[in-house]
C-alpha cells in the first residue's frame, strides 16, 4: 500500500554514464582531462532506449552532468524521450584539482603532504583546486534539491556519475559519507530515489535493464 506521501514524491532516477577507457586508478578531474565512452560504454548505454520505450512513467525533464561522458550516454539513452537535455553543473563528478589524471601513487610522490592530509581527513580535506568529500556531498546533494523542488510530484532523469550517486544514496540512507566506497554503482546502470515530504526512499538501486531480442519477444 502507497502512503500519500509516497504519491506525491518527485523521483529521480539517477543514470550513470557508460564505461570510458580511463583507468580505474586513477583520479578524475574534467577540467584536466574529459574522456568519452569506449565500444563496451557505448554498446551498454545502447540498452537504455528500449527500456525507456517500454516504460509508460512519464519523464518530465532529463538533467545532464557537463562532462563529455555523460553527454553522450543522455543523448544515446534518451532519444527515444523527444526531451532537450539541460547541463547541470552540480551532476558533475567529485573534483580533484590537480590531482586529475594522475594515479594514487603518482600523488603521494608529488603531493606528499596533501596526500598524507587527506588520508587522515578525507571528509574535510580539499586537494588543491579540488573539493573535500564533505563539500562534493553538500553541492550534489543541495542541486538534487533543486531539481525536486522543480519538479513537485514528477519523474525527472539525470545523467551522472558514480561518485554523485553515491553521495545521493548515502544522505537518502543517512550512512556514515565515508563508507560511500561500499556503494558499487555499475556503468550504464539506474539507481532511483523517490523524495517524500518525511524521507526518501530507494526504489532501485544500480539496475542494467535486459537485453530485449525483438525478433523473439
Amino acid at each position: 500500500m502507497h502512503t500519500d506521501a509516497e504519491k506525491k514524491a518527485s523521483t529521480v532516477l539517477f543514470l550513470r554514464h557508460g564505461q570510458t577507457d580511463y583507468s580505474k586508478n586513477r583520479y578524475y578531474d574534467d577540467s584536466i582531462e574529459d574522456p568519452s565512452l569506449n565500444e563496451i560504454g557505448l554498446r551498454s548505454v545502447g540498452r537504455w532506449p528500449s527500456f525507456f520505450k517500454g516504460n509508460p512513467r512519464k519523464i518530465a525533464a532529463v538533467y545532464v552532468s557537463p562532462s563529455c561522458r555523460t553527454r553522450q550516454t543522455a543523448k544515446l539513452a534518451t532519444a527515444v524521450l523527444g526531451l532537450k537535455h539541460e547541463i547541470v553543473a552540480g551532476l558533475q563528478e567529485w573534483r580533484f584539482g590537480v590531482w586529475g589524471g594522475l594515479t594514487g601513487r603518482e600523488i603521494q610522490k608529488k603531493y606528499p603532504d596533501e596526500w598524507a592530509a587527506w588520508r587522515a581527513d578525507m571528509l574535510h580535506f580539499s586537494p588543491s583546486g579540488g573539493e573535500s568529500l564533505s563539500c562534493f556531498s553538500k553541492r550534489v546533494n543541495a542541486t538534487v534539491a533543486g531539481l525536486v523542488a522543480r519538479h513537485p510530484g514528477q519523474t525527472v532523469l539525470t545523467v551522472t556519475h558514480a561518485g554523485v550517486i553515491r553521495m545521493v544514496v548515502a544522505a537518502a540512507l543517512e550512512m556514515p559519507m565515508l563508507n560511500f566506497k561500499r556503494l558499487v554503482i555499475a556503468h550504464a546502470s539506474m539507481t532511483e530515489i523517490a523524495y517524500t515530504d518525511r524521507w526518501p526512499n530507494l526504489h532501485a538501486f544500480s539496475y542494467i535493464p535486459e537485453i530485449v531480442n525483438e525478433e523473439t519477444s
